[in-house]
C-alpha cells in the first residue's frame, strides 16, 4: 500500500544531477543492482506488438532498452533519452555488444523537451527517474510523456516511494537526503499518483514492492 504525503524539495539542480550520472555511469549497475527486480517485475506483464514504437525515458546503462527490442524479437522501434551523455555512450556500447543496434535508438535529451512530435509511441517506460524532479516539474514531464503517447497508449513508472508502516515510510532516509543529496544519487521518496489523476490519465493501476526487502517502489501502469 502506498500511502499520500507531500513530496520533499529536490535540491540539485539538472546541471548537477547531469553531472553527477555522468561520472557515476562507470559503476551505475554497481550502484543500482538492487533495482533489478522492479523493473522486471514492471515489464514481466507487458505484451508488445511487433511493429510498435517504445520509449524508455532515463534508460541508464542501455539493459531495459534491451530487454524491451527482445520482448518483440527486433520487429518495431526502441527509443531511448537520457540526460547523461556519457551514460548515453555507455548504452550504445553495450547494445552492440549484443548485436540488436539495428532497431534500437539512443539519444540524449531533457524529458521536460522530448525531440518526438505528439501521438508517436505505443508505449513509455521510465524508472527511478522521476524520484530525480523536483515536485513543481513532475506535471510538465507527464504531460511531454502524455504527448508523445498515441491515443490508448502504456505509460508504466517506476519509482522510489513510500510504505505505510513506520519502518518503510523513508522519513530517515528524506532526513539524510535533505543534508547529503548526492549521497544517495539525488534520488529521494515521491508519490506520482495525484499527479496522474490531477492530469487525467486513464485506467491507473498500481502495486508496491519492496526492493531489498525494505525500501519501498511503486509501479504504476497508466492509459492515455
Amino acid at each position: 500500500m502506498i500511502v499520500m504525503g507531500e513530496n520533499i524539495k529536490v535540491t540539485l539542480s539538472s546541471k548537477r544531477i547531469q553531472d553527477l550520472y555522468d561520472k557515476s555511469s562507470y559503476f551505475y549497475d554497481y550502484l543500482t543492482g538492487h533495482e533489478v527486480g522492479a523493473k522486471r517485475d514492471a515489464l514481466k506483464s507487458v505484451r508488445i506488438k511487433n511493429g510498435s514504437k517504445v520509449l524508455e525515458i532515463g534508460f541508464g546503462t542501455g539493459k531495459v532498452l534491451v530487454e524491451l527490442s527482445r520482448k518483440y524479437k527486433n520487429k518495431g522501434e526502441v527509443y531511448g533519452l537520457d540526460l547523461s551523455k556519457r551514460m548515453a555512450d555507455k548504452a550504445r556500447k553495450y547494445i552492440e555488444r549484443r548485436a540488436i543496434n539495428h532497431n534500437i535508438d539512443v539519444m540524449v535529451g531533457d524529458a521536460l523537451y522530448l525531440p518526438f512530435p505528439d501521438s508517436c509511441f505505443d508505449m513509455l517506460f521510465s524508472s527511478y527517474m522521476l524520484d530525480l524532479i523536483d515536485t513543481p516539474r513532475i506535471p510538465n514531464i507527464l504531460l511531454e510523456f502524455r504527448r508523445v503517447l498515441k491515443k490508448g497508449g502504456r505509460l508504466i513508472l517506476v519509482s522510489m516511494s513510500k510504505g505505510s508502516k513506520w519502518y518503510n515510510n523513508m522519513w530517515l532516509y528524506e532526513r539524510v537526503y535533505k543534508r547529503m543529496p548526492l549521497l544517495l544519487g539525488g534520488c529521494r521518496p515521491v508519490l506520482l499518483r495525484p499527479f496522474l489523476e490531477e492530469l487525467e490519465f486513464r485506467n491507473i493501476k498500481s502495486k508496491c514492492v519492496f526492493v531489498g526487502g525494505l525500501v519501498p517502489t511503486e509501479i504504476l501502469y497508466v492509459d492515455k
